[in-house]
């Protein structure tokens, strides 16, 4: 579809921020999946072609047959990370003629166009492993030729973020492999899996004889569901958590409990906490693939551009919705108890497929979720009434809300439940919005240098117009306040504010406005207004964090969308 002159400056005027970026090759990306599949992650589904490009399968020749032994994970573009119990037999460390490693398969007896086959190089056992002992059982195998890199081989991220294992108890990280299937074969097909990370007391408790003897501080323990377990993943195989829209290793299957003829999912499995070897790892990869927090992110400006409508996004709505309401701000959306409308957080619609919002509200098990935009209300029917008798009848009509499934939360990898710092994230829907109705459209986002302006006038929050008439929403005019005047006022309510440049205070600007209003729930967001082409349009400028937007006490608070641009542009994926 043909777009306005205006879309074109906005093109034109991207390419020089393209080429500054084009010049920072000092890093690779690691842990993107290339390949968009429509689906959930649930237990024990057959894995999708391109979905783990970092799994791989290891086989060992026995005679003249390749036979399947282990799974692993692409570092970089000549090494793969895999237990050394794969790679150890009785009489020691085993023969690199006699390995393989098959990259981009998913079907064990079946090559596809993008199977690529290795042999092997070199093998590096961890020099504290012994066949005898489970410690350390971390093992580097280094390919005799580079690993072609594609949409359906990628590298994973190493865990360089803090290894402290409280962090991840409780969380579910997801095994793939061609592990065992319910009738104890292994699987023909690639599998994945849901695993809940058990904390180290409880492990021993399950199993005393089994892991109080054998379970380290370098060792995690992990339990599956109902039928699935580290079964459905392979020896060696690693343990992925997605972190700021990367994947990451973190553990390596390593063993279970023996004794039971098929494998239980009610037992735990061990697993090499590889967070805890990232310094011997180092010397033998490819440093540039180490995913640190300073890293710059590598952005694709122009395909990212193409999720955004600049033809319609931020302009105010005079549509109807449920009860007559006027829904002026079509962003705005709602997650949250539908029983209770004020713990409900709002969030912003910024694309056809994302919104944003507090990472505090949208926790992981927010996934599979219900969010609703273009009322406060789902209402699937259109309503017709007359607007005003009194005047001249006129017969209006309401517009549906929608209401989508989220598919992804993506939260900021340094934001942590004991601070509100980094409080961001990012919310993949399902399906998208129909967005060419009237109370569902974007916000405007400032994703070109020449929009970023770090505005600190013409600014207005979403606001609730009364008690009575809750969720009638309008926009208010706020004031910005400088951080040390925020801080100063915080400190006289005995409470001490730290401001980061990522993060500014409001208030109303009119007295009158703050009597005659309700705050929304967190979330609620602060819009620039300003031109393009040619018509008024509203900017994403912030997100308030803590409901206060109508407090009389103290400032409101917000994350400043413009310093986490960058951030939300490299979660947002081209091809949804």
């Amino acid at each position: 579809m043909c777009r306005s002159m205006g879309w074109i400056t906005l093109l034109l005027g991207l390419l020089c921020v393209v080429s500054q970026t084009r010049g920072q090759e000092n890093h690779l990306t690691c842990g993107k999946r290339k390949v968009v599949s429509q689906y959930l992650i649930h237990n024990g589904i057959d894995a999708k072609a391109g979905h783990w490009p970092w799994h791989v399968a290891l086989f060992h020749r026995k005679d003249a047959q390749y036979e399947y032994a282990c799974g692993g994970s692409i570092l970089d573009e000549n090494t793969i990370l895999t237990a050394s119990h794969c790679v150890y037999t009785q009489s020691g460390v085993i023969s690199i003629s006699r390995v393989s490693v098959d990259v981009g398969r998913i079907h064990l007896n079946e090559s596809s166009e993008y199977t690529q086959t290795h042999l092997v190089r070199e093998i590096i056992v961890h020099p504290g492993f012994s066949k005898n002992s489970i410690v350390n059982d971390i093992a580097l195998i280094k390919l005799s030729s580079n690993i072609t890199m594609n949409k359906y081989v990628q590298p994973v991220c190493l865990w360089t973020m803090d290894s402290n294992q409280e962090l991840i108890v409780g969380r579910n990280g997801t095994i793939v492999g061609f592990g065992v299937n319910e009738q104890d074969v292994v699987s023909e097909q690639l599998k994945q899996a849901l695993i809940g990370v058990v904390d180290p007391l409880s492990c021993i408790a399950d199993d005393r004889g089994v892991f109080g003897t054998h379970l380290t501080s370098d060792m995690f323990c992990g339990k599956g569901q109902k039928g699935v377990s580290a079964c459905n993943g392979d020896s060696g195989g690693g343990m992925f958590f997605e972190i700021g829209g990367k994947w990451f290793v973190r553990g390596l299957v390593s063993f279970t409990p023996l004794g039971t003829e098929q494998c239980d999912s009610l037992k735990n499995t061990a697993y090499t906490d590889v967070a805890k070897y990232l310094e011997w790892i180092k010397p033998y990869i490819d440093q540039r693939v180490l995913s640190y927090d300073s890293d710059v992110l590598n952005i694709d400006y122009v395909e990212k551009l193409r999720l955004f409508n600049f033809e319609t996004c931020g302009r105010k709505s005079s549509a109807y919705v449920k009860n007559g309401t006027t829904w002026t701000l079509p962003w705005l959306g709602f997650v949250g108890p539908w029983y209770d409308l004020n713990s409900r957080c709002t969030i912003t619609l910024i694309s056809e497929w994302y919104a944003v919002g507090p990472a505090h509200c949208l926790s992981t098990n927010s996934v599979d979720s219900i969010v609703i935009f273009g009322s406060d209300i789902h209402q699937s029917k259109t309503e017709c009434f007359d607007r005003d008798r009194s005047y001249d009848g006129t017969i209006v009509c309401t517009h549906p809300s929608q209401a989508r499934r989220i598919k992804r939360i993506i939260e900021h990898q340094k934001f942590g439940s004991n601070s509100y710092e980094n409080n961001i994230a990012l919310i993949e829907l399902y399906s998208p919005l129909d967005t060419m109705q009237p109370n569902v459209q974007p916000i405007c986002m400032p994703v070109t240098s020449e929009l970023r302006t770090n505005a600190k006038t013409n600014l207005h929050v979403a606001m609730n117009t009364s008690e009575e008439a809750a969720y009638t929403h309008k926009n208010t005019p706020v004031r910005f306040i400088e951080s040390v005047e925020c801080v100063r006022r915080y400190s006289e309510h005995k409470i001490e504010l730290k401001l980061e440049n990522n993060r500014f205070c409001t208030e109303v600007a009119d007295q009158q406005d703050v009597l005659n209003c309700t705050s929304f729930q967190a979330g609620a967001p602060l819009q620039e207004m300003k031109m393009l082409n040619g018509t008024e349009r509203y900017f994403l400028r912030g997100v308030e964090l803590h409901g206060l937007v109508c407090d009389l006490q103290a400032p409101a608070i917000y994350f400043d969308a413009e310093a986490y641009l960058d951030w939300i542009l490299y979660n947002m994926r081209e091809n949804v």
